[in-house]
């Protein structure tokens, strides 16, 4: 039976309070005690994972915290870190797919179990280090960040876009006694997901077109009368429907209001596609900037005083919430059970850790020309797993894939690997800082 919503609302407040006081007083990223905050409610019965109130909320804080992530970046910042990030991401699903894949087949013996396991620790969580990374303050933040976003992101849609195609593959072997699927039918569940993620592009971009300012055609020649066309119609929408209109000439309570809509438009376009809806938002608020409030005397106030609300709203409530309820996943039917899972919950742990480090760090460092303190940073920072590897394992669980018991080991894992980012993120960006100190003098 559902708690009442007051009660539930408490409990949360009351996590939320202890953990940011926990955390002034010993200076660790708050993120830290919202997980396990969300690990002793669980546990002592007193929040459900199960909890409709609690699902919402953090639904809603998926959406808050990724379009707040958007609006702290730009476009031409993002488009760098994708420039400079994608092959991180890359490498950062390939080894530790292939590692998790071979030590869960392993210790499990089953295919299909392992590949689930491999798909659900392949994308990274980038909500755990931007909370983490918020409470940092170190000189190459504003240089590191884009980069781990973008990385993050493109790890995110990679894995998403995979999980489509293995997914339906992974059932169809399940119920063939021959085990065999045929590449057309592979082909189809491939195109369904690539598909939609283009579409959702396509839409995104086009948005961003004609109500954003955002020229994608500037650099190409205006001879061509199609162009002409295109452009003069742009600029005429822009100009009667654009964000200065309908954004820009809000006062700051108004201007909210409508970016709070725009983030969950972007949120309903990508879930209409089929897509994570943590992109949508982040993409809506890529596209919003300050400029688009430059008509009024006092537009950058206004701007900065938006931001600075979405941000509280975002960091002191929505997005707590959503880790509370990442650390509510933890629930431990016995102790019998706890130690039965926790061995190979070590292992997967410590061997995702060395890929993902590897990965990310020596990409960045050697590919991208970084220095290693700041490799190893973007190693660390790639260390989280929580909104796709969830959503991959809840799929698998509905879809038979795996068991309950298997959902307790992928949730252990994750755990284990979240505490450990605002631990080693803080000594890395200290060690950062100092390294950069050091080189000044």
């Amino acid at each position: 039976m559902e708690m009442i919503t007051t009660h539930i609302l408490l409990y949360l407040l009351i996590i939320i309070i202890g953990s940011l006081w926990i955390s002034k007083k010993t200076g660790i990223a708050d993120v830290l005690f919202y997980l396990i905050g969300g690990l002793i409610a669980v546990n002592f019965h007193l929040l459900s994972p199960h909890s409709a109130t609690i699902e919402t909320f953090a639904f809603i804080g998926t959406i808050f915290l990724f379009f707040y992530l958007g609006l702290e970046e730009n476009l031409e910042g993002f488009a760098q870190g994708v420039k400079k990030g994608w092959k991180i991401a890359l490498a950062g699903v390939i080894l530790p797919f292939a590692m998790i894949y071979l030590t869960e087949y392993f210790l499990s013996g089953d295919t299909i179990k392992a590949i689930v396991f491999a798909m659900a620790f392949a994308p990274t969580s980038i909500g755990i280090a931007f909370l983490t990374l918020n409470t940092l303050s170190f000189s190459a933040k504003a240089k590191l960040q884009p980069i781990i976003v973008a990385a993050a992101l493109t790890d995110d849609v990679l894995s998403l876009i995979l999980w489509g195609v293995l997914g339906g593959v992974l059932v169809s072997l399940q119920a063939s006694s021959s085990l065999g699927i045929s590449l057309e039918a592979i082909a189809v569940l491939a195109l369904s997901p690539l598909s939609n993620f283009l579409f959702f592009s396509g839409v995104m971009a086009l948005i961003a077109y004609l109500f954003f300012l955002f020229h994608p055609t500037t650099s190409l020649k205006k001879s061509g009368a199609l162009l002409n066309l295109i452009t003069r119609t742009k600029n005429s929408i822009y100009s009667h429907l654009g964000a200065t209109q309908f954004l820009g000439k809000q006062e700051t309570n108004a201007a909210i209001i409508i970016m709070i809509f725009l983030a969950f438009l972007g949120s309903f376009i990508a879930e209409y596609f089929a897509t994570s809806v943590a992109l949508g938002a982040y993409f809506m608020g890529l596209i919003i900037n300050k400029d688009h409030f430059e008509n009024q005397n006092d537009g950058d106030k206004v701007f900065h005083e938006a931001i600075e609300k979405l941000r509280f709203l975002t960091l002191y409530f929505f997005a707590p919430i959503f880790f509370i309820s990442i650390g509510l996943q933890m629930e431990i039917g016995s102790f019998s059970l706890l130690l039965s899972v926790l061995f190979n919950a070590c292992i997967l742990a410590f061997v995702l850790f060395v890929a993902q480090f590897i990965a990310a760090a020596l990409t960045a460092y050697y590919i991208n020309k970084l220095p290693w303190h700041s490799a190893s940073l973007i190693g660390i920072a790639m260390q989280g797993r929580a909104e796709v590897t969830f959503l991959v394992a809840m799929a698998a669980l509905s879809m038979k894939l795996i068991t309950s018991d298997d959902l307790l080991l992928i949730s252990l894992t994750a755990f284990i690997l979240n505490l450990s980012v605002p631990f080693l993120l803080k000594i890395a960006g200290e060690y950062h800082e100092k390294k950069d100190q050091s080189s000044l003098l």
